[in-house]
């Protein structure tokens, strides 16, 4: 399971956006970097706020890890 990196970028024309930032496994088995914009700064006041709003969507992201597939076994 990830968090994922929430950063502030900023843009050459408009305002700066807020884009969150994970790595997942590629097909060949390396991990490949991603990434999405959330939203300007202008509508998502600070980082907190753009967490929300990628509720949904770290769901997703970590559905396909591995580490989640997994089944739990017990060892005595």
């Amino acid at each position: 399971m990830q968090q994922g990196r929430m950063i502030r970028t900023e843009r050459r024309h408009g305002p700066a956006v807020w884009e969150f930032r994970w790595r997942e496994p590629g097909p060949d088995g390396t991990r490949k970097h991603r990434r999405t914009v959330i939203g300007s700064v202008e509508e998502l006041a600070d980082e907190s706020s753009a967490r929300q709003a990628i509720a949904g969507l770290q769901v997703d992201i970590n559905r396909g890890d591995a580490r989640l597939r997994a089944k739990p076994y017990t060892v005595t």
